[in-house]
């Protein structure tokens, strides 16, 4: 077998028989499957084969698709000439074609057709958005990719960077499209006629409905945005609210990478005498992991294959056996330990604890987005756990949502769970961030929702970690969609906020993630987020009730130094035990942030010192610039080994008195406490001086 071909840094994939993977070969183009050592992922790589006539139409287009990307779409990653011939490559979209996937079956139901239709056009409006660029032939570079049990995404992973002259004037008529969206509408209502408002699970003829939604995604294009929304929410309402059960296996869309790696049962049996494989049944969210124990420890672990070296660089496996030293230290108790790396002749394989927690991809998912204070607890925990990862000097570029776990000391499957997923993250009792900082196949093989994906790719490698990257993960948070169109203040303060920075980061200008979260912190004390909640009757008394502020100010001290980017805020702490009072939320304060202010009290709003978070609001129980973990004794993983509640118990003023008055207390305390139980019991010095004698004559009289 040949060795791996190398273009810059990139790794050309080969199959098992030492071919190269190639994806499309047309006579336009040519790609192939290739892997970025740089980044540590999967990559598209596309070489045109005709020399360009617009050189700098080609290079404004890939700019504009760097500068704004999307979760929708595939980064574009890199472009330029090679040897007269063009090449830009995009980031792998783990899933089948949609050609591929209809051609694959006769038929599919009506729900499922209007599924793909509606996350078609979702696609499509946010390629739309940013120029015209919707492909020739959409079918062929929109993949379809599995993202839970009964739920389907469509991606781009190819766009439209050459303009055909000849086609130029047929497209982006709003006529055709019009045209076009109302035969797929009619031709679907049709096929479901008389079973009501939603579609029923009567099957349609795959041929015809790839025609129709062909024709649809190809006459859109910028300016069509809104008919295409249109068409989407009618499309939408024909799909069931709740789908019960899980899409048929052979509806399924097959991973693109899957086919390259060894089989489940070949992974099972290369580790048959160090873990326990406990089910077959795989997350199709991620679906080259299975779950098992370890045979020694029994910890629950998800198994994975470790991509080989015709697959993958040295990298991926010197960066597992990192974090595998890293799980021995408890100063790095916020990233996923790595407890298993076995590696055989054939086939290397790896274990990862199963975090107990809930991802943030979940929440998301179940919330859709968080309000300003939830966001701000979020980014300030996040914020804790990166400085540990930076700590580490790991080859981490990429954090997906389905990377961050927000730990609360509950099971995964407790009830308990169910109801903080309901609840506002600001009202939780306590959590702790913990990140997933090695490389999986399901980040390198690019699922999930990768926040960084509104930032350039070559910003977010230079400025990975910094206040860029975190005011994209806000930005998602407050809901990606829903930037620009709130209504409310803080709201639209919070987004301006996050723009700005993003802004800056495009411009290789990104700022410390302290600066950040301290004018975020601003923003909240100015809108009065976290106003008192009154107590009561119907109300449980273990629900976490915010501390109300005071509008009594306080002489500020000399503002601190900001703080470094590697510096964190104390960590959201332990995860609870079984509640035993009620205890009061406590969020993280952010170091070198300005004066150190008493307990309750609030700062200038018009001042320019950086203060903290939990100064300005919620006062916690250490100082500004305690380390991580020095304000809670212990680490964040011997509490939850323990289950004990740590640093979110009731807050107490910070006393300063010095401890010659404390101590002239604690005596003349004693001493009246004393004298008190003394006079109680009648054995009082001045009790027995105050006795009337008793003549001797008359007490032995008395006796006899």
């Amino acid at each position: 077998m040949s060795a791996p071909s190398l273009f810059r840094h990139y790794q050309i994939v080969q199959d098992a028989e030492g071919n190269n993977v190639e994806l499309i070969r047309s006579t336009e183009q040519v790609t192939v499957l290739a892997f970025d050592n740089e980044a540590l992922e999967f990559v598209h790589c596309h070489v045109l084969l005709d020399p360009l006539k617009n050189r700098e139409a080609f290079v404004e287009g890939c700019q504009t698709l760097q500068r704004s990307g999307h979760p929708l779409l595939a980064a574009l990653v890199d472009q330029g000439e090679d040897d007269g011939n063009p090449f830009y490559i995009t980031s792998n979209v783990d899933g089948e074609t949609l050609r591929g996937y209809l051609q694959r079956q006769a038929e599919i139901p009506l729900w499922l057709a209007a599924m793909l239709a509606t996350r078609s056009l979702d696609a499509a409006v946010a390629l739309s958005e940013r120029g015209d660029f919707v492909p020739d032939q959409p079918l062929d570079s929109f993949r379809v990719v599995q993202v839970g049990t009964s739920a389907l995404q469509v991606m781009v992973a190819d766009y439209r960077l050459l303009e055909n002259p000849s086609r130029a004037k047929a497209r982006l008529i709003k006529s055709n499209f019009e045209r076009q969206a109302k035969f797929l509408r009619t031709f679907l209502r049709e096929q479901g006629a008389g079973a009501g408002p939603t579609l029923p699970d009567a099957l349609l003829s795959c041929v015809d409905f790839a025609e129709l939604l062909g024709s649809t995604l190809s006459s859109g294009g910028p300016g069509l945005s809104s008919s295409m929304i249109d068409l989407r929410n009618a499309l939408q309402k024909m799909v069931p609210d709740h789908l019960a059960g899980e899409i048929p296996t052979s509806q399924k869309p097959r991973a693109l990478i899957a086919p390259l790696l060894a089989t489940y049962q070949e992974v099972a049996r290369g580790v048959v005498n160090l873990v326990r494989i406990q089910s077959q049944r795989l997350d199709m969210a991620n679906p080259y992991s299975m779950r098992g124990t370890l045979t020694r420890t029994g910890r629950p672990v998800l198994v994975e294959q470790v991509p080989p070296l015709r697959l993958a660089g040295k990298l991926v496996l010197e960066t597992n056996k990192q974090v595998q030293k890293l799980a021995k230290k408890r100063e790095f108790s916020a990233l996923v330990p790595v407890p298993l790396l076995n590696e055989g002749e054939a086939l290397t394989c790896m274990a990862e604890d199963v975090v107990d927690g809930i991802p943030l991809a979940e929440i998301l998912r179940e919330r859709g987005s968080l309000n300003v204070a939830e966001s701000y607890v979020v980014l300030a925990g996040v914020d804790a756990a990166l400085s540990q990862m930076e700590k580490a000097s790991l080859r981490t570029w990429k954090l997906r949502l389905e990377d961050i776990f927000l730990l609360t000391g509950f099971g995964r499957d407790d009830p308990r769970t169910a109801r903080l997923l309901s609840t506002k993250i600001n009202e939780w009792p306590s959590f702790t961030v913990m990140l997933r900082a090695h490389p999986t196949l399901g980040s390198m093989s690019c699922r999930g929702i990768n926040p960084a994906s509104v930032l350039p790719p070559s910003v977010a490698r230079q400025t990975s970690w910094k206040a860029g990257w975190m005011a994209a993960l806000g930005k998602f948070l407050l809901g990606i969609e829903d930037i620009g169109k709130e209504t409310a203040r803080d709201r639209e303060s919070v987004a301006r906020l996050f723009e700005d920075e993003i802004v800056k980061a495009r411009e290789g200008q990104s700022g410390s993630r302290s600066d950040l979260l301290a004018r975020f912190a601003r923003v909240i004390q100015h809108y009065d987020l976290v106003a008192p909640t009154p107590i009561t009757a119907e109300e449980p008394k273990s629900k976490p009730l915010p501390i109300s502020r005071t509008t009594k100010r306080v002489e500020q001290a000399e503002p601190a130094p900001a703080a470094q980017p590697t510096s964190a805020p104390a960590p959201l702490t332990k995860p609870l035990a079984p509640v035993k009072a009620a205890p009061v939320v406590a969020l993280p304060s952010l170091p070198g942030a300005g004066a150190v202010l008493s307990a309750g009290a609030m700062p200038d709003i018009d001042g320019d010192d950086s203060v903290g978070f939990a100064e300005l609001l919620f006062k916690g129980p250490g100082v500004a610039g305690t380390p991580v973990g020095g304000a809670w004794g212990k680490g964040a993983s011997e509490d939850f080994a323990t289950g004990e509640v740590g640093g979110w118990g009731a807050m107490e003023p910070v006393d300063s008195s010095p401890w010659w008055l404390k101590a002239s207390v604690f005596i003349g305390g004693s001493m009246v406490a004393g004298a008190l139980l003394a006079q109680l019991s009648g054995h009082a010095i001045w009790q027995k001086h105050a006795l009337p004698r008793v003549p001797a004559a008359a007490s032995q009289a008395k006796g006899g």
